[in-house]
């Protein structure tokens, strides 16, 4: 567009052009492709943060819980031993002393004492049982092996069931939480043989490898189809995993219908809390040398 001349006789032949400037081309990574690709690869990382940072936080509030369970577990059994255990077992001695006091003549009186007696014997020896099952001595005092051992014996005593026993190798768990992690496993397994399962034996096999701790419990009852199991109804699989994954170990089930079921467990000998110890220190270490 052409402008007018001046008249102010500076410039009075000159004319002048009025140029729309061109418009910029925006530098890359504004408001383009790149920009949103940058913009969605942020997101999508920092989502996987939070997502990890989420994960741990329920790993650790779910260890927490299942430590309050077990000293939970291990109050109750400590207070129905040194409580109403203590209690029937004196009630069972007085019952069979007052009978010894009964004349011969009345021998009804003295079989219905007698009777009692042997009641409140069966109920201590049925209360000793639960103690066991809730927090067995054994596994404190006497280790992993014996405790295993034991409640094997035990469960073939009371439950019908024929439970086989075997230790390969040394077997030298020195660590609480692999010890507990391994029994309840044991146990929870040995009781779904019993009840889903409808076996008439089991083998529990523990042994050592290099250093870890591998656990199986083998039954050739009715099994189950995996793919159609509903995890967490009745099986208590959830509960084995959630303890597996706490000290980084494996779990794993093998089973199919008429063919029995197979649990699997492998733990490290050392607990998840001496393993990270062990990787801080590695770290600190490196960062120091270099």
């Amino acid at each position: 567009m052409k402008a007018k001349a001046k008249t102010n006789g500076n410039y009075p032949n000159a004319s002048f052009s009025e140029e729309i400037p061109a418009e910029q081309p925006r530098e890359k990574g504004d408001h383009g492709p790149d920009f949103l690709g940058r913009t969605l690869e942020s997101i999508i990382a920092g989502v996987s943060v939070e997502r990890t940072r989420a994960d741990e936080a329920l790993r650790a509030l779910t260890g927490r819980l299942i430590e309050a369970q077990e000293a939970e577990r291990r109050r109750l059994a400590r207070e129905l031993h040194d409580g109403l255990n203590q209690q029937l077992a004196m009630l069972a001695v007085e019952l069979g002393m007052l009978a010894q006091q009964v004349p011969v003549s009345s021998a009804t009186i003295r079989d219905q004492l007698l009777n009692l007696r042997d009641r409140a014997e069966r109920f201590s020896n049925d209360l000793r049982h639960m103690t066991h099952q809730l927090h067995p001595a054994a596994l404190e005092h006497l280790g992993l092996v014996s405790a295993l051992r034991g409640h094997c014996t035990e469960f073939s005593r009371h439950e019908g069931m024929r439970v086989w026993f075997h230790v390969s190798g040394d077997v030298r768990s020195k660590n609480p939480e692999v010890d507990v992690c391994l029994y309840r496993i044991a146990q929870e397994a040995i009781r779904n043989a019993a009840k889903h399962s409808h076996a008439k034996e089991a083998w529990v096999e523990i042994r050592q490898q290099r250093d870890a701790i591998r656990l199986s419990v083998l039954d050739k009852g009715v099994g189950f189809d995996l793919t159609t199991l509903k995890i967490g109804r009745g099986l208590g699989l959830v509960s084995m995993r959630e303890r597996v994954e706490l000290i980084s170990g494996s779990l794993t089930i093998k089973s199919a219908p008429l063919e029995g079921t197979c649990v699997e467990v492998r733990v490290p000998a050392a607990s998840r809390r001496q393993m990270n110890s062990k990787r801080r220190n590695h770290a600190k270490t490196k960062t120091a040398a270099g």
